[in-house]
């Protein structure tokens, strides 16, 4: 790959992957049912993470914007771990613990 992407190629703002666009989804940085508007291009992977580690209040009130989102605690590991991997691997995401016990 070149490196600056193509016009069909761009880049996943959590991994730093390159993906046709057809294989990225907009993340509502503040969700759509709390009346957000502002969108990133995630890959699924890393969008299914996102919402695995964080409730949708979280997301409101604490992890706004996109650099608040990419500096957050609890998405490091993911982030440190998924930019090591090749894109377009298989992964599961699973809900984290911290989440599940609330």
């Amino acid at each position: 790959m070149s490196d600056s992407p193509s016009d069909s190629e761009l880049r996943c703002v959590v991994c730093e992957h390159e993906y046709p666009r057809s294989e990225l989804t907009k993340h509502h940085l503040v969700p759509k049912s709390r009346r957000g508007k502002e969108t990133v291009l995630t890959c699924r992977a890393c969008h299914s993470q996102i919402h695995a580690l964080f409730t949708e209040k979280e997301l409101e009130r604490h992890y706004g914007t996109q650099d608040l989102l990419l500096d957050a605690e609890a998405l490091q590991p993911w982030i440190a771990w998924i930019r090591r991997r090749r894109p377009r691997s298989r992964l599961q995401v699973h809900t984290s613990h911290r989440k599940r016990r609330r």
